[in-house]
């Protein structure tokens, strides 16, 4: 960028990187109040756009993303006709919302001149988010930057804060990892291309920090996608090697921090070894920003010829061959290899006790076959509608060989064909599929490939993991299509007409208020659970009589009302909640339990057996049972 574009140049970046990096800051989006407000404010955007006069006119292709994921969102709600799930099902067509308004919006604002400060401003605010993760990872350890999970042993040292999956930020920084390169290669300016370089150096040890396995693989492919794309493969290849340099060292670094990789023997150590790897990366951050300058240079100085490339490209694929024949050979063949990955991957992941690192190395797929399994035999079980949108946690609860409190597949693929059937994984990957289309006529643009490669990068992680839910990931990858279309684009089309610009502001508004009912509901729900758990008892009443209002078909108030009104000792009266949130939804095992709680004799036995059925491995089940 040799200049910032003006205002309306700057809108399409600024919408996009403002909504993922506060996405990401409230929880990586995955609470229904985050994509509540952030469904809002796009909304707002588009209609307060088309109202002023602008927006531009979609090609074909591009009205087919948010069309699709329209069509996506559609299905979703038609599924409360036979969801096993009715409230579940409602937030998930809510969070459809938001994925709905994210192409459109950048779609109407952006155009092809505008590619580069759009994902700009999105490398610049998945940075800052790693950044923030890093910083506190290193000069404040301890003070929550870790994932806490009940279901993995090893969490505790993962880094996951703010988004609140390990998982979720491992990928989230390698998005960032592909679009920071995009730029250190592609940059117009020595300053841009150095901002890249230099970024690379933080966003890489936040990676390694979150020992997310899937998220290297996904890593590794999308840098694949970006250099087939990129028009001088070999050249892309020799410079991305040296900027893969600093943020190596900063890895190798981190992984040598024994406080920060394993439990500390005090504080007072890892802030030591925080503050050392926290200096270093500033010193690598200055060295790697001062790389392009130095590459210019040394362009202008080598310069191979046709044959020479030939003999360097097939050098490297014979040094390709050779690891990989090496590594059949050492583990015994094709055969032995897929043998062993497969016991390995339906293996408990290793404890490890003193280097977290360690779980790097680790092929285990942590219960994921157990996941794939369920979901499976949802789909079978409903091979055509499937069980719902949302319906796979109360089928998991069902059927789950172990106690693990999975809410999701750690599949979206999987899970959306057990959950909306066949059709509904059609839309899906019809939506996802249409970015990749224009990826001929969108590689002219030099920045084309780091938008494919993190778009690669995210649908291959989608795959082995929950990134859907997780608002601020599949935010960006949105933008990352979007930015795809929108660079395959001729040039920068007329403005709409008036009458689909009135079109748009009815439908716009229609969705806002939809989304704005949507909000009050859960934020009313979730003000009563946290004053349920802070014990104010009196508040958590209110706010979900409050939210009873706005989400008259949900169950949850009703649970809410009732755990408020036992706990300050009308009995009678939680009685009456839970059965008025079981009347509401007879499947909910919470409500049946709760109800056992406040009943004696039959009607206890009644609601413990529901119990039974709905949730068999429950822990709370087997407590209660044990006692009078």
């Amino acid at each position: 960028m040799n200049s910032l574009p003006g205002p309306r140049g700057l809108a399409p970046g600024l919408v996009a990187g403002v909504t993922v990096a506060a996405l990401a800051a409230d929880g990586g989006g995955f609470a229904p109040t985050s994509w509540g407000w952030s469904a809002i404010a796009l909304l707002l955007v588009i209609g307060g756009t088309l109202l002023l006069g602008g927006g531009r006119r979609l090609a074909p292709v591009e009205w087919a993303l948010p069309a699709m994921l329209a069509a996506l969102a559609g299905w979703v709600w038609l599924s409360l006709a036979w969801s096993a799930d009715f409230s579940q099902t409602v937030q998930e067509g809510e969070r459809m919302l938001l994925y709905v308004a994210v192409p459109a919006a950048v779609l109407l604002l952006g155009s092809r001149s505008r590619v580069e400060w759009l994902l700009a401003s999105l490398a610049i605010a998945i940075t800052a988010i790693c950044a923030y993760a890093l910083a506190v990872r290193t000069l404040v350890p301890g003070r929550g930057a870790y994932q806490v999970l009940s279901t993995d042993p090893q969490a505790s040292f993962r880094l996951a804060r703010p988004l609140g999956y390990a998982n979720a930020l491992a990928i989230f920084a390698a998005m960032g990892i592909l679009l920071a390169l995009g730029f250190a290669l592609r940059g117009r300016t020595v300053l841009v291309r150095a901002l890249g370089s230099g970024a690379l150096v933080v966003l890489a040890p936040t990676l390694y920090f979150t020992y997310g396995r899937g998220a290297w693989l996904a890593l590794a492919a999308g840098l694949l996608a970006l250099l087939v794309v990129e028009h001088d493969r070999l050249e892309a290849l020799a410079s991305a090697l040296a900027f893969g340099v600093a943020p190596a060292v900063a890895v190798l670094l981190a992984s040598r921090t024994h406080a920060l990789t394993g439990r500390p023997a005090s504080v007072a150590a890892a802030r030591h070894d925080g503050r050392l790897l926290a200096g270093a990366i500033v010193v690598l951050v200055v060295g790697a920003a001062l790389l392009p300058a130095g590459l210019d240079r040394l362009r202008g100085k080598v310069a191979l010829g046709p044959s020479s490339r030939r003999a360097l490209v097939v050098a490297l694929v014979l040094v390709c061959a050779a690891i990989v024949a090496a590594g059949l050979v050492k583990v015994g063949g094709p055969r032995a290899a897929v043998h062993r990955a497969y016991h390995a991957f339906n293996a408990p992941a290793p404890l490890v006790k003193t280097n977290a690192s360690q779980r790097l190395f680790s092929l285990s797929g942590s219960n994921r076959s157990e996941y794939w399994r369920v979901a499976w035999r949802e789909y079978e079980d409903h091979p055509w509608l499937g069980g719902g949108a949302g319906s796979y946690q109360r089928f998991w609860l069902r059927n789950r060989r172990n106690s693990l409190p999975v809410l999701d597949a750690h599949s979206l693929y999987l899970e959306t064909l057990a959950e909306l059937g066949p059709l509904g994984l059609v839309l899906l990957l019809g939506a996802l599929a249409l970015p990749l289309g224009v990826v001929p006529a969108a590689r002219r643009h030099p920045l084309a490939a780091a938008a494919f490669g993190a778009y690669i990068a995210f649908l291959l992680h989608a795959a082995i993991d929950w990134d859907w839910e997780m608002t601020a990931v599949t935010v960006a990858a949105l933008v990352c299509g979007a930015a795809l279309l929108l660079a395959g684009r001729g040039a920068d089309t007329p403005s709409l007409g008036r009458t689909t610009r009135g079109v748009g502001v009815v439908l716009a508004t229609v969705l806002c208020v939809a989304a704005v009912a949507g909000f009050v509901g859960n934020l009313a729900a979730a003000s009563a659970t946290d004053a349920l758990d802070a014990e104010h008892l009196s508040t958590a009443a209110r706010e979900a009589k409050h939210a009873r209002r706005w989400e008259p078909w949900s169950p949850e108030p009703w649970r809410l009302l009732g755990e408020a009104q036992l706990q300050a000792g009308r009995v009678e009266q939680a009685r009456t909640s839970f059965v008025h949130g079981i009347r509401k939804d007879g499947r909910d095992w919470e409500l049946w339990l709760d109800l056992a709680l406040v009943s004696r004799e039959r009607e206890r036995q009644r609601a413990l057996s529901r119990v039974a059925t709905l949730n068999p491995l429950s822990t709370e089940l087997r407590d209660l049972r044990g006692s009078p």
